[in-house]
């Protein structure tokens, strides 16, 4: 019985492995996952909280580093219409094409790569997926960045996030959103897809200004995380009240 459990979850990962390597499959998964996340967005009431605190970023010309959770991020690019350019960090994994795709559709640049760099020897791509992020900031080219991502540990920021920051001298701005109706996926990161006709709340936080205080990087991490953890709970109880 085990042995035919093992059978079937291999032939499942072999299933998954062929879909992302099907250039065909994966464009047309984006395109479904963007007018999938387009139905859900304008068919849901939603309910924003704080937005001033996005809109004044957005009438000031620098740029700022846009920070959510990883499992939030599916529909977050469609509550950061704007005239200003914002582009968003993606894994270079093969299910990150999909999401790559995705928000392309919505009229997104993506920068693949990650800003973590648990394995010494994917460092040098961390420093230079970084150099890409300061170019873009320098530029005037604000930047989406889930800092717990792109493999974790689930809502824990990492000091990627806040290294960028200093050396830039930008703004990170946190985010949050939470769903009445949603699916939750058995990812690590606990990946939330909402459900259409829905009800949304879209929270944002007070900017984070890491070279005016002038601290361990670890304490400007908590800082942001505490940050994250409370717009997130203030989201979902907007949601269930």
């Amino acid at each position: 019985m085990g042995s035919t459990k093992n059978y079937t979850n291999v032939n499942s990962n072999l299933m998954i492995k062929s879909i992302l390597n099907n250039y065909f499959i994966k464009k047309f998964l984006s395109l479904i996952g963007a007018a999938y996340i387009f139905l859900v967005y304008v068919s849901s009431r939603k309910k924003f909280i704080n937005k001033s605190a996005f809109d004044k970023l957005i009438l000031e010309k620098e740029s700022f580093i846009y920070a959510l959770w990883h499992d939030q991020l599916l529909l977050s690019p469609l509550t950061w219409k704007s005239k200003k350019r914002i582009d968003i960090l993606i894994s270079k994994h093969k299910d990150g094409d999909i999401i790559a795709d995705l928000i392309g559709f919505h009229g997104f640049n993506s920068v693949r790569g990650s800003t973590n760099n648990p394995n010494k020897e994917k460092e040098k791509n961390s420093i230079s997926n970084i150099r890409k992020i300061l170019k873009l900031l320098k530029n005037n080219i604000s930047i989406g960045i889930t800092p717990d991502g792109p493999r974790g540990p689930r809502h824990q920021v990492s000091e990627g996030t806040i290294n960028i920051s200093r050396i830039s001298n930008k703004k990170i701005l946190p985010m949050a959103l939470a769903y009445k109706k949603k699916w939750v996926l058995n990812t690590w990161d606990k990946f939330i897809i909402p459900k259409p006709f829905n009800k949304i709340c879209i929270v944002w936080g007070d900017p984070l200004d890491t070279i005016i205080n002038k601290i361990d990087t670890s304490i400007q991490q908590e800082t942001l995380e505490k940050s994250l953890i409370n717009i997130t709970e203030i989201a979902t109880n907007h949601i269930d009240s």
